[in-house]
């Protein structure tokens, strides 16, 4: 009975501190690669050639 709630405790910091350790990693790779491009450079719809329009 009382190794109960010591164990349980236990679980509970190894949980949080997973948890922990993966928002960090999670916002690491956010930082890296999920970040908004360059604003200098030109959008891409502006480095598609546009198809020219079929004349009538």
């Amino acid at each position: 009975m009382d190794r109960t709630p010591k164990t349980a405790i236990r679980g509970m910091m190894s949980y949080v501190l997973a948890l922990l350790v993966l928002g960090i990693l999670a916002g690491a790779v956010y930082t890296l690669y999920g970040h908004p491009a360059d604003p200098s450079e030109r959008p891409a719809t502006e480095t598609i050639p546009q198809k020219a329009t079929v004349p009538q």
